[in-house]
């Protein structure tokens, strides 16, 4: 009996022996692994093998969302001088600091309206303007001019938070039925926060609240009472069409010395040739504002529209619309201008909207 098991070993090694000689390189160790360790052992480099190749074909899926998740600017922006940039967000305390939100450069930012009209997108820049504002002669101010020079400061403090700075600056006043007088105006200051930003349906949603308090000078109508001004913002492309809109509210902290009011902006713009006019868009926008109280400070049936609250005590239920055409170009990823005409769409004699110019110079980070 044990010279029978004895002969089946010796067989058993003698075939194995014969088939690792008739084999060479990997399938001599196939077979060698079969001999020792059965079908089994053959199985674990196949499976190895497999499971290498998944490790390589989700690397570079890998790769890419990390390419995304880091990417910056829209690959569908244009500029006029080329989209090279001075420097590639490096990292400043903590990430989105001065970068804030990136993707959407190819909106084009509002013109009109510049105080109340915030768009929805958070990034750190500094917008130069200049305003020409002519009343109406038919209106109670008499006719005249206002000249405004303002600038503006936003900051990107995370991707969605921002911090804004939008009145300020130095105004000269020459209304028919007051003197001349010219001083500086009153500043408001806030922050807004990027809600919704779907970069795959080309829209962004940011609410914000804005504070304006009581520090400038009596002379050009500045100075009246503090206001809280909550506003919601929104953007939507459609390629090369885009939308942006604003709802904002004043409020002043004295109901006396101001009106409460509400109003609207919607801008549209275009991108006629991204080709051979990189970064050129005309703009088309609307103005609405309402005035929702009296107040006790001027005895007047016109209000201050988006330059002042003036408390006045007869303008409870009017309305001004107005509209503004004209063009913002994107030179550089760090620098646009913008320029609008603007015009009232309906009795201009009702309130102090007559025609005006407004004019910026935006540079970003």
């Amino acid at each position: 009996m044990q010279e029978a098991n004895l002969k089946r070993r010796g067989i058993a090694v003698a075939a194995g022996a014969v088939a690792l000689a008739a084999c060479s390189g990997a399938a001599a160790d196939t077979a060698f692994d079969y001999w020792i360790g059965g079908p089994q052992a053959t199985s674990a480099p196949a499976k190895s093998e497999k499971q290498a190749d998944k490790k390589e074909e989700k690397a570079p899926a890998a790769e890419a969302k990390a390419e995304q998740s880091f990417s910056t600017m829209s690959p569908t922006a244009t500029f006029l001088l080329g989209p090279g940039r001075i420097h590639d967000d490096p990292t400043i305390l903590w990430p989105g600091f001065l970068s804030g939100l990136r993707g959407f450069e190819h909106f084009y930012e509002p013109v009109g309206n510049p105080i109340y009209f915030e768009s929805p997108f958070n990034y750190t820049g500094m917008r130069f303007l200049y305003l020409h504002h002519d009343f109406p002669d038919q209106s109670q101010l008499g006719g005249g001019d206002l000249n405004v020079y303002a600038l503006q400061i936003r900051l990107a403090l995370t991707e969605r938070l921002g911090f804004i700075a939008t009145k300020d600056g130095y105004s000269d006043l020459n209304a028919r039925i007051l003197p001349n007088d010219e001083g500086w105006n009153d500043f408001a200051i806030g922050f807004k926060y990027v809600l919704l930003a779907d970069k795959e349906a080309d829209f962004v949603l940011t609410p914000g609240l804005r504070w304006e308090w009581v520090n400038g000078s009596r002379g050009v109508l500045q100075g009246g009472t503090h206001e809280l001004s909550p506003f919601i913002s929104a953007a939507k492309g459609f390629g090369q069409f885009h939308v942006l809109g604003n709802v904002t509210g004043r409020i002043p902290t004295d109901l006396d010395r101001g009106n409460c009011i509400v109003s609207w902006d919607v801008h549209f713009d275009y991108e006629l040739d991204p080709q051979n006019l990189p970064g050129l868009a005309p703009v088309l926008e609307f103005h609405g504002l309402h005035y929702l109280s009296n107040g006790e400070s001027m005895p007047l049936s016109v209000g201050g529209l988006d330059y002042t609250n003036l408390g006045s005590t007869d303008v409870a239920g009017s309305s001004v619309f107005w509209a503004g055409a004209g063009l913002r170009w994107k030179i550089s990823p760090h620098m646009s201008v913008g320029s609008t005409f603007e015009f009232p769409l309906c009795n201009a004699s009702g309130d102090i909207m007559g025609n005006r110019v407004t004019v910026d110079l935006a540079l970003n980070w």
